[in-house]
């Protein structure tokens, strides 16, 4: 992560646990219990922060789909057309053999 990027935004924060609070999830039941902040080596917690990262990203994700902000109509042809062309490759480097 460069220098320039602040990792907590405030309004994307505030967004985030406002959505978590909406949907009633109780943050605590994510974390393994095992997992303790004296354990955390920086490797550890570099990968633990990227985990963290990914997961908001697709909470967002999820979120968009389900307020409908997503069209997943397009979003799905995308997939066919990637599917069809993964299809396409792999036919042809059966042909090959």
């Amino acid at each position: 992560m460069s220098k320039d990027v602040k990792p907590l935004v405030l309004d994307a924060t505030l967004r985030d646990l406002a959505f978590l609070r909406a949907f009633d999830l109780d943050v605590a039941s994510l974390v393994p219990s095992s997992v303790t902040q004296t354990s955390l080596t920086p490797d550890t917690a570099d990968s633990t922060v990227e985990r963290s990262y990914e997961f908001a990203r697709q909470a967002r994700t999820a979120i968009k789909i389900y307020n409908g902000d997503v069209d997943l109509e397009n979003v799905g042809a995308g997939l066919e057309a990637i599917r069809t062309k993964v299809q396409e490759l792999s036919n042809g480097l059966h042909d090959t053999r």
